[in-house]
């Protein structure tokens, strides 16, 4: 059985929807090898090249034809492969918070994993290094809250944004780990986040 012939027994084996590296297939040839095993199956319609080094065994749905993988899908892959933490930051983290709307075409990511652009279509994933103490929060919830409010001046937070994080935390059962994390964030963003806590509190005692 040939390496081509391994990898695609595999991949038509696996589940739908599955994102593919080069380096999952290292045990059946080197680099070149696998990437242009991958290459063919890639050429014959079998799997589709998302970016360089990173391919899609496609979904697909009878309406909606193709269901790509979200940004968020392929940050997290890239970063389990690479055994790296990430957190998005800026725009990205005020949209999956839902304060916003918005998906930015520039989706940036703390890690301290290697710092990388992956050109994605229309959108560009960036890789910032960055230093191990914004990657301490135990909570994911927390570095969200913490990354979309760093994106905006202290001025700027509006009531209805504090109201939409108090509802969220209201429902993650992480008020205690936040309180904690939220040691580690910019005094401003300390004082925002433990008035809304403090909010809750009250509510929950009335």
């Amino acid at each position: 059985m040939t390496v081509s012939s391994k990898i695609e027994s595999i991949i038509i084996n696996s589940e739908k929807g599955k994102l593919l590296f080069v380096s999952d297939f290292s045990q059946y040839g080197n680099y070149d090898t696998v990437r242009k095993a991958l290459q063919r199956l890639t050429d014959r319609g079998k799997i589709l090249r998302i970016s360089k080094g990173i391919y899609y065994y496609p979904k697909t749905d009878e309406l909606l034809g193709i269901l790509y993988p979200t940004a968020e899908e392929i940050g997290i892959a890239i970063a389990k492969r690479d055994k790296a933490r990430i957190i998005p930051t800026g725009a990205y983290a005020r949209h999956l918070l839902g304060l916003s709307t918005q998906i930015p075409m520039n989706i940036v990511y703390l890690t301290d994993g290697s710092a990388r652009k992956i050109k994605i279509g229309n959108q560009t994933i960036i890789f910032k290094k960055t230093s191990p103490k914004n990657l301490s929060f135990e909570s994911k919830l927390s570095s969200l809250i913490v990354q979309a409010l760093k994106s905006k001046k202290e001025k700027n937070v509006s009531q209805t944004e504090k109201s939409r994080l108090a509802e969220i935390i209201k429902q993650s059962n992480e008020k205690e780990r936040i309180k904690k994390d939220i040691q580690n964030a910019p005094v401003w963003i300390q004082k925002i986040v433990l008035e809304i806590l403090s909010a809750i509190k009250k509510d929950e005692l009335a």
